[in-house]
């Protein structure tokens, strides 16, 4: 890694200097910090380190900065400047850079790839949308954000495995199947059945419901739960007529779970574990999550419930557990997954919920902690919502249904790519504004055109340049990389080179829409050097080439590889698109 390589290096000189006596051993630091300049033209990384340690050393910084300079490796910079009150600016060493370049295409498809950086088990939970009806657009960008957030973990050096858990349990179930059931007896009918007065009154109150609905809302009225109502009737017929509710709910809660997990699949988010809500209570597990909490402590009674000592971890007051009716609530069942997912063997857990779920973080926090976890065992990254747009107008409703815009609609609208791309580029946090037109545009405004059309492009000088018969004297793979002298070359060399450095610090921070800001910036120092150096030189076909042209254009092909590899790596390993060879 670029960076970290730097700031080694400045930690070993540091370490010789106290070694040398030239500096105390309270100047001795865990962490040092270095950056890119604002301006690249004072040096392509510096640090303020000596100015740190001026007060430590009894010594002026620019005096501690020419003392750690002495002790540097003088093969990786071939210029260091001390600046200002205590700067120190580095160039580094254009024959170490090539050399960098070299380990890069050695690396190929492993480039950027971390080992382990910590020894937990991380399990990320993303998506977990009711099967109540079609994933909205809004549970597309958590997908996305939580698929690449999990390729990213992977790349950076975690063990992070994926779960979507599913809510299966309780009256929005049971309504569903009502719902469904209210359907059928409608398709029935209108197949010629005649109905019972039960069944006929029910499928009434279902129509009128759907005609005048009220502030209390029974059943769920989308165009989905007709097909759903239709599609079972034409696989059972009259055989479903006599099912109670039960039935009706599984049926419709497992056809619209198969249709997630398909939707999810052709967008390219897979999950390890699908886990059933259900499944706590039928292996009594809320029931021993609670009683674990009981005998730790962390529970009390009062006024015929019981009570969880939240506020004992910093939440703003108790929570109930157990209602006085002696149902559950749904924080006692989220306990019990928590604890489930800890019992499992993850220790560390990362869930992507919903902004709106802001205010419940500090109680789920505190039950993990009351479980016996540290405070880090649980992240939970809130993800905002969509804003969709067509033609500078807000889209609110399909244009199919005339209901809510499904994630299926856009994935078949705008394809797999621009989804992906356009959806994770924002942090989780922000909310986004997805143009339905800039989306599909094939031009340098639409941004993962622009860096897919870069892999693209050096796809295409590589399909020339087998063409050209002089380029076939010398195997470009052996180029002579020192030729590269140009700004805009060695600009793409630093670029590449702090590829790995990206992936840590997006991982670390669990950010991956930074590195579509990167990948954007490398695709525009490719373009930009496509356009200044030239890779090919024109030559007519009896006319020989100057020696120098075809080294210059050798080691330039070899650059471009070594970009061509950083771009495929980032569109599929990471964002989980395409890389074309061809647009």
């Amino acid at each position: 890694m670029l960076l970290q390589t730097v700031e080694n290096t400045l930690q070993q000189a540091l370490n010789a200097a106290i070694a040398a006596g030239e500096l105390p051993a309270e100047a001795a630091v865990d962490s040092i910090k270095v950056e890119i300049p604002r301006d690249t033209t004072h040096g392509d990384y510096a640090t303020n380190l000596a100015m740190a340690l001026a007060k430590p050393a009894r010594k002026a910084p620019r005096m501690v900065a020419e003392t750690l300079i002495k002790h540097l490796d003088p093969a990786l910079f071939e210029k260091v400047e001390i600046a200002g009150p205590g700067f120190i600016n580095f160039r580094l060493a254009a024959p170490w850079l090539h050399q960098q370049i070299q380990t890069l295409r050695a690396a190929d498809s492993d480039y950027g790839k971390h080992a382990p950086v910590d020894n937990h088990h991380y399990l990320l939970e993303f998506v977990s949308a009711n099967p109540t009806g079609p994933l909205h657009f809004g549970h597309g960008r958590w997908a996305v954000l939580g698929d690449c957030l999990a390729r990213l973990l992977r790349i950076g050096g975690y063990n992070v495995d994926t779960e979507f858990y599913v809510n299966d349990s309780g009256s929005q179930i049971r309504n569903l199947g009502e719902s469904v059931r209210a359907c059928y007896y409608q398709v029935a009918a209108e197949q010629g059945q005649t109905l019972t007065a039960e069944q006929a009154a029910h499928q009434q109150a279902y129509a009128d419901e759907k005609a005048n609905p009220g502030e209390k809302v029974r059943f769920y009225h989308g165009p989905y739960v007709y097909d759903l109502g239709q599609q079972l009737y034409h696989e059972q017929q009259v055989a479903a007529l006599e099912h109670n509710t039960d039935f009706f709910s599984t049926y419709a809660k497992m056809a619209i779970l198969a249709q997630q997990k398909q939707e999810l699949e052709e967008f390219g988010v897979t999950f390890k574990t699908w886990f059933l809500e259900s499944s706590l209570h039928t292996e009594q597990a809320v029931t021993q999550a609670l009683e674990h909490m009981k005998a730790l402590g962390k529970t009390y009674e009062r006024d015929g419930a019981l009570w969880f000592r939240s506020t004992e971890y910093g939440d703003n007051n108790d929570k109930v557990l157990i209602k006085k009716d002696g149902s559950t609530t749904y924080f006692a069942n989220d306990i019990a997954y928590h604890w489930n997912k800890l019992n499992r063997g993850y220790d560390r857990l990362i869930n992507i919920w919903g902004a709106d779920h802001h205010g419940y973080i500090p109680r789920m926090s505190a039950a993990v902690q009351a479980l016996g976890h540290p405070p880090e065992a649980l992240e939970v990254l809130l993800g905002q919502m969509v804003n969709l747009y067509r033609a500078g107008e807000k889209v609110r409703m399909s244009k199919r249904t005339g209901d809510m815009v499904t994630f299926a609609e856009v994935f078949e609208e705008v394809g797999k790519d621009a989804t992906r791309y356009l959806l994770m580029q924002r942090s989780a946090d922000s909310p986004v504004d997805f143009d339905l037109e800039l989306a599909k545009t094939q031009s340098s405004e639409n941004p993962v055109f622009y860096v897919q059309y870069a892999h693209a492009r050096i796809c295409s000088i590589f399909r020339t340049a087998a063409n050209v018969t002089r380029y076939d004297t010398r195997p470009w793979q052996s180029a002579d990389l020192s030729v590269l002298q140009a700004p805009e070359e060695r600009a793409l060399m630093i670029k590449l080179l702090a590829y790995p450095d990206e992936v840590s610090y997006a991982a670390a921070v669990r950010e991956p829409h930074r590195l579509t800001g990167y990948a954007q910036e490398l695709a525009s120092l490719f373009h930009q050097f496509y356009k200044q150096c030239r890779v090919l030189f024109e030559r007519p076909a009896d006319q020989e080439v100057p020696a120098e042209e075809v080294q210059l254009s050798l080691a330039r092909l070899y650059l471009a590889d070594a970009v061509r590899i950083v771009l495929r790596n980032l569109l599929t390993d990471i964002f989980g698109i395409s890389a074309p060879e061809s647009m």
